[in-house]
């Protein structure tokens, strides 16, 4: 088993992430390799819609109950950043476990001063 996944979200689905089912099928991809740690890159994703965002993020919370795995977010833009957060903010609070915090990583120092920028 590799120890690290990543996957080119641009590559497994397009540069417009638009639809819910598109966020099922890149995290089924992922539940199949049973890896433990998985890196999604968003280099060159340009639009993320709430649908996507929505599905993507309870998709991960479960993949992280059900396979332990730690997940990281590297190289999304401002706009992917934002919708990823607003989205964790609304789920059902009940439910949300305040141990699974989001990560994001970026490879250069434009990104990150973009994302600090934003805050």
């Amino acid at each position: 088993m590799k120890a690290l996944l990543q996957i080119q979200v641009v590559e497994e689905v397009s540069r417009l992430l638009n639809t819910r089912e598109a966020a099922t099928e890149l995290m089924n991809a992922v539940r199949e390799s049973k890896c433990k740690h998985i890196e999604f890159d968003f280099s060159n994703v340009e639009f993320m819609s709430r649908s996507f965002a929505d599905q993507f993020h309870k998709e991960r919370i479960r993949l992280q109950d059900e396979l332990k795995a730690f997940v990281e977010i590297s190289n999304a833009n401002e706009q992917v950043i934002n919708i990823l957060r607003t989205v964790a903010s609304t789920q059902n609070k009940s439910k949300r476990d305040y141990k699974i915090l989001p990560i994001f990583k970026f490879s250069n120092n434009d990104l990150l001063e973009e994302y600090l920028l934003s805050v």
